[in-house]
């Protein structure tokens, strides 16, 4: 079986399945075909995405975990699918986006799903969809729930002139209160109107979308907003950590910048799989782990320093309080004029009121040992499977 494409007078491709070869005489039954024209077995609708009755349009993010490949620059704030009616959590089926991608080894046609990233047009995904009673094409991974957020935060870092910090929120190392830790990566936000004034914002998220200035990632007037999802920012914060090679690689067939997640960030390579077209031969000049995130950080800095905190802190002078502490890791995004502060952040609280929210670079804790922030971190790390 084959994948025949015809063009329709108004612009749209049709998608049908097809016979490989033909016998063009006449059978019982059958409309005879010219010669050499494949049989028809099946229509697959269209290389857009089917809009079944069962989905809904919503101005949401969508994500999924365990990839290795992702998206940060939205095609269009709103994604049709089945969402659940919270306001965000996990479950989100979404369409296929089937796009042509080459070939595989053996010449067959070879297509990419944009939503779900994998290949399809095996033996296996043509029989599937032979038998298949949906319409429309659907890849191996149409079923995956993805985790998602409705009506996300949507940042201008202009509007912000104090500065705008975001970091990958991890769970804390110590935690002795009884308000339950983070079970998984959420995106922190701190901005500010004035840089010595109070945060105006100062909450984790589900997911961050930031408005980009006209100079980041692409030229193109329809992609002008960049995505911080959880995957994101954890593999940006692990490359800044372990100081592997970051930098942004733009696809050579669509121009997509091109994001490494999971073992793709962990390990720099230099040849790079697009997660927007499907094409696989992306090759970087030296070995790299590719975030579009390094270029938006890039860009947008205006004060790259870091400075230790040179305030200490002694939780014994806190006894009976209790504390939740982090070990500080480097921003996401960092667009204030003043430099990052490193060290070991502390809340504390005396029942259910906040004594203390601050960076020191020295902490003595209860049993008179100093903390270390490097196990902290490694603790923090730990507690998200990093």
């Amino acid at each position: 079986m084959i994948i025949k494409r015809e063009l329709k007078k108004d612009g749209t491709v049709c998608l049908y399945l097809a016979e490989e070869s033909y016998n063009p005489e006449k059978k019982k039954g059958e409309i005879t075909k010219k010669k050499g024209e494949p049989k028809i077995l099946k229509a697959l609708g269209t290389e857009q995405p089917v809009q079944a009755q069962a989905f809904t349009e919503e101005r949401a993010v969508v994500w999924a975990e365990g990839r290795t490949l992702g998206n940060v620059v939205p095609f269009s704030e709103n994604i049709i699918g089945k969402f659940p009616e919270a306001e965000f959590g996990t479950g989100v089926i979404l369409p296929c986006d089937i796009v042509p991608a080459g070939k595989f080894r053996n010449g067959a046609e070879r297509w990419w799903c944009r939503t779900h990233q994998v290949h399809w047009g095996t033996k296996a995904d043509l029989q599937a969809a032979l038998q298949s009673t949906k319409e429309g094409i659907c890849c191996s991974n149409a079923d995956q729930p993805m985790h998602y957020t409705k009506n996300p935060l949507i940042l201008d870092p202009i509007d912000y002139p104090g500065g705008v910090g975001i970091w990958a929120a991890l769970p804390s190392a110590i935690n002795t209160t009884n308000e339950p830790d983070l079970t998984e990566v959420r995106v922190h936000v701190h901005a500010r109107k004035n840089p010595s004034g109070s945060k105006t914002l100062d909450c984790n998220f589900p997911a961050v979308v930031v408005v980009d200035p006209g100079t980041l990632l692409l030229d193109s007037k329809t992609r002008t907003r960049v995505i911080i999802a959880p995957p994101a920012a954890l593999a940006y914060l692990e490359a800044i950590i372990n100081q592997r090679p970051l930098d942004t690689l733009l696809c050579r067939y669509c121009s997509h910048p091109h994001l490494d997640l999971g073992d793709f960030a962990k390990n720099p390579h230099r040849k790079h799989f697009c997660a927007n077209c499907g094409y696989d031969t992306n090759w970087s000049k030296e070995p790299i782990v590719s975030n579009p995130l390094k270029l938006l950080s890039d860009s947008l800095t205006l004060n790259p320093e870091f400075v230790t905190s040179d305030r200490t802190l002694d939780l014994r002078d806190y006894d009976g309080c209790q504390v939740k502490i982090w070990a500080s890791t480097p921003a996401v995004l960092w667009t204030s004029p003043l430099p990052q502060v490193t060290g070991i952040h502390i809340h504390i609280y005396k029942g259910e009121k906040k004594v203390l929210d601050d960076t020191f670079g020295q902490v003595t804790g209860l049993d008179g040992s100093s903390l270390e922030r490097e196990k902290l971190l490694a603790t923090m790390l730990e507690k998200v499977g990093c």
